[in-house]
C-alpha cells in the first residue's frame, strides 16, 4: 500500500501509477524525504524529472521488492557490489555511452586502478563509486557543487587520505594506459614497456632455444657413443660463500613472495588468486603485508650486499669480475654462432660471464627502480601530494611494467641456466652447496678454472 497504494493501484507503466519510473522518487520520498530532495538535485534526478526514462532511479540502483541494507553482504549497494553491480550496468554500456557522449571505458579504468583491484580481491576499506562520487547527489564534474570537480577533489580524496591537497588532482582521476589522447604519457610509458619486454624477452627465448638444441643434440650424441664423453677430475671448486648464500636465499624468497603478493594484487580473478583467497576471510590484508615485508627484505638484503662488496675483500673482488668488459659485447656474437654451427670452437668464459652479469646488473638497476615506484604507492598519501596524481600513475605504470619484465627474466633466463639447461638439469646445487664440480667448471668457466690450477702451480 506504501508504495503502490490501495484501491487504485496501477501497473508500473500505467503514467499515474505510483510505481511508474517517474514518479519513483515522488513515492519513496513519502519514507525517505531527505534523501529525494538530494536526488532531485542530481543528474540522475534531474534528467528523469526531464522524462528521460534511461537515468537511473531509486528502484534501478536499490532493486524493487528485494531491497536490501547496505551492510547485507547480499545489496547490491554494498560496498563490495556496488561498483560492479550497480553503477556497471549503465557505466558500462556502450549503447548508452555512445547515446549520451559519455565516456564507455570508466568502469574499466576504476577495475584497472588500486581501488578497482583491490574491491574486487576482497578489500572492503578500499573507495568504490560512490565514495568519491557521492550515492544520492550525483553531480556532473563540471558542476561547482560536484564532490569530483577539480576545485573539490581535494576534500573528497581527503576523507580517506588525510592531507590531500590541489596536487591530488593534477591527473586523470580515470587513468587508463590505452588513451593517447588523454593520458599520452602513460600511453607511450607503457607502449615503450611492452616493446623492450617483447624484445628483451624475445631475445632471450631465442638465445636459449639455441643453446638447448645444441646441448641436447651434444647430449644424445654422447649417449649413443657418437662423441665421447669428457673425462673431469673429481675435486669440486668454490662457488658461492655461505655469507652468499644466505644473501642469496633472502632475495629468492623475497622476490618470489613479491610477484606471488604482487599480481595477486593486478589480478584477482585468476584461478589461483581465487584459490588463495578462499583459504582466508583475511587474505587480502595479509597479502598487502606480505608484499610490504618481502619488499623491506629485498630492500636490506640490497643494502647489505652494498655493503659486503665495499667492506670485504670477497665482496670487492666480486663486483671487480662482474663488472662489464669488452669481452662481453664479443662472447654473445660468438656463443650464438657457436649455437647455429657457424662456429666450431665455443667462446671460453671467466668468473662470470655475459650471462650472470646482465642478470646481476640488471637486478640491481630493477632493485633500485621498484624500490623507488614501490614507495611512492606505499606512502601514497604523502607522494600524492608531492609528485601528484599523475606523478602516482606514472610509478604505478614503471611498478606493474618492470615487475613483468623482472619476473619473466627469472622465468626465461636466471631458471634456464640453472635448471632447464641440459647441463645443469635437473638443478645446479651451487646456491646450495657453494660449490661446483671440476666438469661444471670445464664447460661454464674455463677461464677461471685455468686461473685456479695456475695460481695452484
Amino acid at each position: 500500500m506504501d508504495c503502490h497504494g490501495s484501491h487504485a493501484t496501477q501497473k508500473g507503466s500505467a503514467p499515474d501509477a505510483k510505481s511508474n519510473k517517474l514518479h519513483i522518487a515522488e513515492t519513496c520520498s513519502k519514507c525517505h524525504d531527505k534523501i529525494a530532495k538530494e536526488y532531485a538535485g542530481s543528474v540522475h534526478g534531474a534528467a528523469l524529472a526531464a522524462g528521460n526514462l534511461d537515468a537511473a532511479a531509486c528502484t534501478d540502483c536499490h532493486g524493487e521488492h528485494d531491497i536490501l541494507k547496505r551492510d547485507d553482504p547480499r545489496s547490491r549497494v554494498a560496498a563490495r557490489n556496488l561498483s560492479s553491480q550497480t553503477c556497471s550496468p549503465c557505466h558500462g554500456s556502450i549503447s548508452l555511452s555512445s547515446k549520451y557522449g559519455l565516456a564507455s571505458d570508466r568502469f574499466k579504468t576504476f577495475t584497472d586502478s588500486y581501488h578497482g583491484l583491490a574491491l574486487t580481491g576482497g578489500s572492503l576499506a578500499v573507495a568504490n563509486c560512490a565514495s568519491c562520487h557521492g550515492s544520492h547527489g550525483i553531480r556532473r564534474s563540471s558542476d561547482p557543487a560536484s564532490t569530483v570537480n577539480k576545485a573539490n577533489l581535494a576534500a573528497t580524496c581527503g576523507k580517506c587520505h588525510p592531507g590531500a591537497n590541489e596536487r591530488f588532482s593534477v591527473g586523470a582521476v580515470h587513468a587508463s594506459e590505452t588513451a593517447p589522447a588523454e593520458q599520452p604519457i602513460l600511453y607511450w610509458l607503457s607502449f615503450g614497456y611492452i616493446a623492450l619486454i617483447v624484445l628483451i624477452i624475445g631475445g632471450m627465448l631465442l638465445h636459449n632455444a639455441l643453446d638447448f638444441v645444441k646441448k641436447a643434440r651434444r647430449k644424445l650424441k654422447i649417449r649413443y657413443g657418437e662423441l665421447p664423453e669428457e673425462r673431469a677430475g673429481c675435486e669440486v671448486y668454490p662457488r658461492m660463500s655461505l655469507n652468499e648464500r644466505w644473501q642469496h636465499g633472502a632475495l629468492v624468497a623475497s622476490f618470489f613472495a613479491l610477484v606471488i603478493t604482487g599480481f595477486m594484487l593486478r589480478f584477482p580473478d585468476a584461478w589461483w588468486v581465487k584459490g588463495i583467497r578462499l583459504l582466508s576471510d583475511r587474505a587480502f590484508n595479509l597479502r598487502s603485508l606480505i608484499h610490504r615485508v618481502a619488499a623491506v627484505v629485498m630492500v636490506l638484503a640490497g643494502v647489505y650486499h652494498a655493503c659486503y662488496c665495499a667492506f670485504t675483500g670477497r665482496g670487492r673482488g666480486l663486483v671487480r669480475d662482474l663488472f662489464p668488459k669488452l669481452k662481453d659485447l664479443k662472447d654473445p656474437i660468438a656463443y650464438v654462432k657457436y649455437n647455429l654451427g657457424l662456429a666450431k670452437v665455443k667462446p671460453k668464459f671467466g668468473r662470470f660471464s655475459y650471462i650472470e652479469k646482465s642478470e646481476y646488473w640488471a637486478l640491481v638497476w630493477g632493485t633500485f627502480i621498484m624500490a623507488a615506484t614501490g614507495v611512492i604507492m606505499w606512502f601514497n598519501d604523502f607522494f600524492l601530494g608531492l609528485v601528484t596524481k599523475l606523478g602516482y600513475d606514472i610509478a604505478r605504470t614503471i611498478h606493474y611494467y618492470e615487475a613483468w619484465l623482472a619476473t619473466l627474466a627469472i622465468l626465461v633466463w636466471h631458471l634456464y641456466f640453472v635448471i632447464f639447461n641440459p647441463d645443469a638439469y635437473p638443478v645446479n646445487l651451487a646456491f646450495w652447496k657453494g660449490t661446483l664440480t671440476e666438469a661444471e667448471m670445464l664447460e661454464d668457466h674455463p677461464l677461471e678454472l685455468e686461473e685456479i690450477k695456475r695460481r695452484k702451480g
